[in-house]
């Protein structure tokens, strides 16, 4: 029987027998192609995401349902990929999620037509075939406002990696600052100089049309509360880094969302009116290091801008509710907080196999805790655009005094500011360009996500009972407090214990664990399997020790009475008494003078 493949080196036939083995086909691929054994898939459509040559490699053509003349399509990675396809001078490390869209199609699938549809159910026309994922009648019709990264490289043709050895990446970071020094090599460097070479070109400001994060999932409406629960108490403003992981969105094509397993709070003054952090802060590498031991990384940030409806409490139809006042009519994101979430996106920008510098844009999203139109607490989620993100970088843009307008630097000797532009549609649907000097809109920054809670929560850390870090006089983490729990754990409640990331914050601070020992905590904290290892570490074992040491002694049990004295020496004076008739000063005990020896009572 001969069975066809079709692979990007070529179509070609395989000759086989019914009972042969898979793993003979697959040695014919790998003869006829440059594919990387490992990199192997095959399907019975192109661009579907079959099965790997391993799952294949020990059953028989027969069991595969294989039959004379079938076409199988084989996808893979040359060999040579890994050096041809590099993109920057550094290994680009991408996120899983990344990874996992670049190998789907993202087709979008539709449903058999009834109206038009004149085919059977295996059939397929216009009406009824997949779409791509770029699709903006798709999009018009379910409401989602911005292309999906993957699906906005899909529409500009990019995610189909080149075996060229000359292959340059698509992607470039944009960038306006004055190139030093100047590419033609025929001035003094800027600002003794510039020309055309080397100054940034104009600027036309757009709205984003994709966004790199499309959800922001939090696992369990916990991690709100307690943010919450510090503002309830004082009334003044907190902020917290948001640690999680990506992973795909299928309520967006090709979408990606960012699942939140915790935050974590940064030492801070909180204000009624706002907060003050200190950037960056001490501990941030441990924690950034703790993360990762969890399989979590920063993936945002979120703070509260809140006000209670009726501060002086005399209404009662207000009681409860919080003021409004991120609207239409005023903003959603200031342009202080814009400019600082751009500073935040910039520390951590995503890597990219299609950049030629191995980066692009980021996932780092903004999450506020607002009050609402109804007067109810929600949450918002945003990112600013790639072009704000260049501009802060270029120092070409400040916050101005009104909080919707961002205003543009003047050039001076330090920064060479070009001419910046915005576009809008106005009243009568024209669409106009304006100078974005002095000031522009924030709103052409922005870019939203939605937000919500799983119907099935699964969130990674089991208990979030702990106390929260630089919370003093709200919630203290003491020493004290940490060992008198230790006392109490069980190897049974050990990991439904240690499972809390404000714990492990604090276990890796007190000096117990070592590095080794931490990473054991974290996996057992995750995973919720091998407390055995934990219990059996040094660093455990100590803290243990340590606790049952410090345990507060119970009390000692009442002295007896003392025993009656004798009558002669009850009456006795306690210390010595002087002879009210000699005035000599006798031992204690005595009842007649040592001298005299008259009585002394």
């Amino acid at each position: 029987m001969l069975i066809r493949i079709r692979a990007k080196d070529g179509q070609f036939r395989c000759e086989l027998q019914p009972g042969d083995n898979a793993s003979k086909l697959l040695e014919q691929i790998l003869a006829s192609t440059k594919a990387d054994a490992e990199t192997l898939t095959l399907s019975d459509a192109p661009h579907s995401r079959g099965r790997s040559a391993s799952e294949l490699r020990d059953q028989s053509i027969a069991s595969l349902g294989l039959r004379h003349g079938d076409m199988l399509f084989a996808s893979y990675q040359d060999k040579q990929d890994e050096a041809s396809t590099s993109q920057s001078s550094a290994p680009v490390s991408e996120d899983a999620v990344d990874v996992y869209w670049s190998q789907q199609r993202g087709l979008i699938p539709r449903q058999h037509d009834r109206q038009f549809c004149r085919h059977g159910e295996k059939g397929m026309c216009d009406y009824c075939m997949p779409i791509e994922p770029y699709d903006m009648t798709y999009h018009a019709q379910h409401g989602i406002k911005h292309l999906s990264f993957h699906a906005y490289l899909r529409q500009q043709n990019i995610g189909v990696p080149s075996t060229s050895t000359s292959y340059v990446p698509p992607l470039e970071e944009l960038s306006y600052r004055v190139k030093v020094p100047c590419p033609s090599g025929q001035h003094e460097s800027w600002p003794a100089s510039i020309c055309t070479k080397c100054q940034p070109s104009a600027i036309t400001l757009q709205r984003q049309k994709y966004r790199m994060v499309d959800h922001v999932e939090f696992v369990h409406s916990a991690l709100i509360d307690r943010m919450l629960d510090a503002w309830r108490k004082t009334a003044t403003q907190r902020f917290g880094y948001l640690l999680g992981h990506y992973e795909p969105y299928d309520k967006v094509p090709m979408g990606i969302k960012a699942v939140v397993e915790a935050i974590h709070e940064p030492p801070q003054a909180g204000e009624t009116d706002g907060i003050v952090l200190g950037m960056p802060w001490d501990d941030e590498a441990r924690i950034q290091q703790l993360a990762e031991w969890c399989g979590l990384c920063v993936v945002g940030m979120i703070y509260t801008d809140l006000e209670v409806a009726d501060p002086t409490h005399s209404d009662p139809t207000q009681a409860g509710l919080v003021s409004c006042k991120r609207h239409a009519d005023s903003f959603f994101l200031s342009g202080q907080e814009a400019l600082f979430a751009a500073q935040q996106q910039s520390q951590y920008k995503s890597a990219c196999r299609w950049s030629q510098s191995g980066l692009f844009n980021s996932k780092f999203v903004t999450c506020v805790l607002s009050g609402n139109p109804m007067g109810e607490i929600d949450v918002s989620a945003y990112q600013v655009s790639e072009q704000v993100m260049a501009m802060v970088d270029a120092d070409m843009i400040e916050a101005s005094v009104h909080p919707t307008t961002i205003r543009v630097k003047p050039s001076d000797s330090t920064r060479y500011v070009p001419d910046v532009f915005y576009r809008y549609t106005n009243k009568y649907g024209i669409d106009v360009k304006e100078n974005a000097s002095p000031t522009f809109p924030v709103e052409y920054l922005l870019v939203t996500s939605t937000h919500g809670f799983p119907t099935e929560p699964k969130p990674r850390f089991l208990s979030s009972a702990f106390a929260i870090e630089n919370r003093p006089g709200l919630e203290d983490q003491t020493l004290d407090g940490l060992l008198a729990q230790v006392r109490n754990v069980t190897p049974d409640t050990l990991v439904s214990w240690l499972s809390d990331w404000h714990l492990l914050a604090f276990l890796g601070q007190t000096g117990f664990f070592s590095s080794d020992d931490m990473r054991i905590a974290c996996r057992v904290a995750v995973t919720h399997h091998g407390r055995e290892a934990l219990m059996s570490s040094s660093g455990w074992q100590t803290l243990v020790t340590i606790a049952q040491e410090s345990a507060p002694q119970p009390s000692s049990p009442p002295a007896p009475p003392a025993e009656a004295e004798p009558e002669a020496l009850a009456d006795a004076p306690s210390e010595g008494s002087a002879c009210p008739h000699c005035t000599f000063l006798n031992a204690p005990g005595s009842t007649d003078c040592d001298v005299c020896g008259l009585p002394l009572h």
